[in-house]
């Protein structure tokens, strides 16, 4: 009988060890440049939110970070080596020429409506976007990103800088004290139609850009077998135990 028990604990013991030599630590990045709050605030959600992944895929693991900085996540995908992330539409264009294996391989839904495109909002004190003139964005956007993706109708000479105030260039604007212009992505120009300042009644909006893809879930090495992942990103948007964590993340879910 004692040999009888220590042969099946020893099979135990060896299925454990097997299993546990099979798993796999994997990283992820949310890679928003621009985006509000700091890696550190954003952490307890971050981890809520793979703590919820890491059941559908255990044993595998996955840990992440939230990064808001263009070089921040060019430097955290350099140390950390993430197999998988969730990208910003803007930043993946901008950088994808930097990640050759790398292909996007499903949709974000976003919040209110649940689609998987996106309109920006072009806003001024006038009417029309001068030569020459200075248009302002929370993202970094590049003048070949706005013309090509966004307002193909803003003039050649047009500058483009990112502002981490937004909300006080915003009532500048308004306020008729700045002459810059501003692309507000689509959840400020929700948060600006819901102002009752006066000075947000000086604001007109210009344009509405070309539909474009929501954020990007990124393989950042297409040969990497995601299957897993991807099914639970997919099914957590039917989830009721991920309701309240997508909501947090302005998410409806996920789609191939």
């Amino acid at each position: 009988m004692a040999r009888r028990t220590f042969a099946v604990a020893a099979l135990m013991a060896a299925m454990m060890i097997s299993t546990t030599s099979h798993a796999k630590q994997l990283n992820m990045i949310f890679w928003y440049p621009g985006e509000a709050g700091t890696s550190e605030e954003a952490q307890p959600l971050i981890d809520a939110f793979l703590d919820y992944l890491n059941v559908k895929i255990a044993p595998d693991r996955l840990a992440g970070r939230y990064i808001n900085t263009v070089e921040g996540g060019l430097s955290y995908i350099r140390t950390n080596n993430p197999c998988i992330g969730i990208v910003s539409y803007a930043a993946w264009m901008q950088n994808r020429q930097k990640f050759p294996k790398a292909a996007a391989v499903m949709s974000t839904l976003q919040t209110p409506g649940g689609g998987n495109t996106q309109r920006y909002a072009l806003y001024g004190s006038v009417e029309s976007v001068s030569p020459k003139a200075t248009v302002l964005s929370s993202e970094p956007l590049s003048a070949k990103f706005v013309k090509t993706e966004l307002f193909p109708d803003i003039p050649d000479g047009a500058s483009f800088k990112q502002s981490p105030q937004m909300l006080f260039k915003l009532r500048a604007i308004g306020e008729g004290k700045s002459s810059y212009f501003a692309i507000l992505t689509p959840s400020e120009a929700g948060a600006l139609s819901r102002l009752s300042a006066p000075w947000a009644s000086g604001l007109k909006r210009i344009a509405l850009s070309k539909p474009v893809p929501t954020a990007r879930v990124v393989l950042f090495d297409a040969s990497f077998d995601a299957s897993r992942i991807m099914a639970a990103l997919e099914a957590a948007g039917s989830d009721p135990k991920a309701a309240e964590i997508l909501s947090e993340l302005r998410l409806k879910g996920f789609s191939r």
